[in-house]
């Protein structure tokens, strides 16, 4: 399967927009909407995507920078079912038309190979939230992908390893949410990923640089540094 890098913080080159927040796209399941409607569809169009060929949109967490825009997206495409947590419909069911979408309370498939994780209730500025990742099934074994992993790395990949027990988790990528962690906890929870066994890994996002510069140390021909406008086959 191949995962399309819509949006994300670094670009391959200035044909993309890059910024703050993050939208990939699987088959026809698109993940978060990055922070500005204008930029996504300007990279979808430069990746040849036809809208009308995107029929899911799973929204991971309910920060502006993952799902902006959605309005106007669902101006262009008001079919698209959306599969989210509670908190977001709160803030959008009096807004929008969402009568085709998917209140994610827990594990679920979303299609063949494509499936959530379920929220994980966690705290962002001493504030409660919900958010949920996606994992992908191939033959290379597991994928994860993470929004911004507000719940920890490591309480996400032991959710999906008893999701998916005795399955290889062959690659996690996303935004790891390391930026402003402490050195000694993100070396801490470096080794753990690695004694985790997870082959290959890929952040991005909010991960941080001391953290993608330990990982990419660590993990060597396995590290993937994501750039908007990348292809990577899952």
């Amino acid at each position: 399967m191949k995962l399309k890098i819509l949006f994300d913080r670094e670009r391959i080159d200035d044909r993309f927009e890059s910024g703050w927040g993050l939208s990939y796209l699987l088959d026809d399941t698109l993940f978060d909407t990055g922070e500005k409607f204008d930029y996504l569809l300007k990279n979808i169009q430069e990746f040849g995507v036809s809208l009308d060929a995107i029929k899911k949109l799973i929204i991971s967490h309910n920060h502006w920078n993952h799902r902006a825009g959605i309005e106007e997206l669902l101006k262009l495409r008001d079919d698209l079912k959306i599969y989210a947590c509670s908190d977001f419909f709160q803030e959008f069911k009096p807004k929008l038309n969402l009568s085709n979408s998917i209140e994610v309370v827990n594990f679920m498939q979303i299609s063949k190979d494509i499936y959530t994780t379920g929220p994980f209730k966690t705290l962002y500025k001493a504030s409660p939230m919900l958010e949920q990742a996606v994992v992908v099934k191939t033959k290379k074994g597991i994928s994860i992908i993470c929004a911004c992993a507000h719940m920890s790395l490591i309480e996400l990949i032991n959710r999906v390893k008893f999701l998916f027990a005795n399955q290889k988790i062959n690659f996690l990528i996303g935004g790891f949410h390391l930026i402003d962690t402490d050195n000694r906890l993100i070396e801490y929870i470096v080794k753990e990923v690695k004694k985790m066994g997870i082959e290959s890994i890929a952040p991005s996002h909010c991960s941080g640089y001391e953290a993608t510069r330990l990982f990419k140390e660590l993990y060597g021909k396995n590290f993937i540094e994501i750039k908007t406008g990348m292809v990577i086959d899952l």
